[in-house]
């Protein structure tokens, strides 16, 4: 097995060293360089040569399984190169995957590929239209990259297809710019906003084995029960929620964001439609197909999540 991954996989739910999974990752934080990690083997190298590592290295190491999870999720201002890198990259990987004969692959996307839109179905089924927004690379390029999927099984049928549409993923490892705008002691927000849908990393993780031992191909949806409100979110994490007129919420985070302003923003204006709108996610088929039972709901996910960062503060 393989996991292709931006962030080295290394939370697994059984010990790849018994010998009955042999499990490695690609990671671009440093370069040429190995490791084994609780049984895992590390491989290194930068974007740049994602080409090189999945091509030598999946036929080396015989893999016959691939995770795709590389992704740049925290929105940069460089929006081509944030693009070249998810599209192309891939393109790549599926390139590599078929000419190494790897059987099944394993696509992480995410239910920001539905769009955030005021008329969406609550809840969204694996069977809804992917409406990814125009104006947020994020969400858009998980719709592409969707399409490139789609058309990937299609015109290689003996590869299996595996892709998981999940929420925002949340627990004591949560780190990405929602989680660090909600940690700021004054969280300004849209007086607006729409219950928020999350799944805890323990029951991600753990549906994405099931999936793989399994080897079931296919799209399924990856969202914990119930949703949770912003201002319980604020509150969990002991901070002060500033609910501000949407128009004028808009024009300030625009501003901080072409300045640069952190302190202000981790995210481009558009991304307020997420809070904004509901994008709801029915787990049902994950349920139903695989028999799983959610550790957590979203509510108690984010409980997860707010004692890790409160812990954190004491350590300090």
């Amino acid at each position: 097995m393989c996991s292709y991954a931006g962030p080295d996989w290394t939370h697994y739910p059984e010990d790849p060293a018994s010998g009955e999974t042999r499990l490695w990752a690609c990671d671009r934080y440093r370069e040429d360089a190995a490791h084994h990690k609780d049984g895992i083997v590390v491989l290194y190298a930068n974007s740049t040569k994602v080409e090189v590592i999945a091509s030598e290295d999946l036929e080396g190491h015989k893999a016959d399984t691939v995770v795709h999870a590389a992704y740049i999720l925290p929105p940069i201002h460089d929006v081509g190169l944030m693009e070249d890198i998810n599209v192309n990259g891939t393109v790549s990987v599926l390139s590599s995957c078929r000419e190494t004969g790897v059987g099944h692959i394993l696509y992480l996307s995410s239910t920001t590929a539905y769009g955030f839109h005021p008329d969406n179905r609550v809840p969204l089924t694996e069977e809804s239209p992917l409406r990814g927004n125009e104006d947020f690379t994020y969400s858009r390029t998980k719709r592409q990259i969707e399409s490139i999927m789609a058309g990937f099984a299609e015109a290689n049928p003996r590869i299996r297809v595996t892709v998981v549409r999940s929420c925002f993923v949340v627990g004591p490892g949560f780190d990405n710019p929602l989680s660090a705008h909600l940690k700021k002691k004054m969280v300004l927000l849209p007086s607006r906003t729409s219950p928020f849908q999350f799944v805890h990393e323990d029951d991600l993780v753990e549906i994405m084995y099931i999936l793989l031992k399994r080897r079931k191909g296919g799209v399924y949806n990856v969202a914990a029960d119930g949703v949770i409100g912003f201002d319980d979110m604020v509150r969990m994490l002991g901070n002060i929620m500033v609910p501000l007129p949407p128009a004028m919420m808009g024009v300030l985070n625009a501003v901080a964001w072409k300045l640069r302003l952190s302190f202000l923003t981790e995210f481009p204006s558009p991304a307020l439609n997420m809070v904004r709108h509901p994008w709801i996610a029915s787990n049902r088929k994950v349920k139903e197909e695989l028999g799983y039972s959610f550790r957590y709901t979203s509510r108690t996910a984010f409980e997860d999540f707010s004692r890790a960062v409160r812990a954190g503060r004491e350590r300090a």
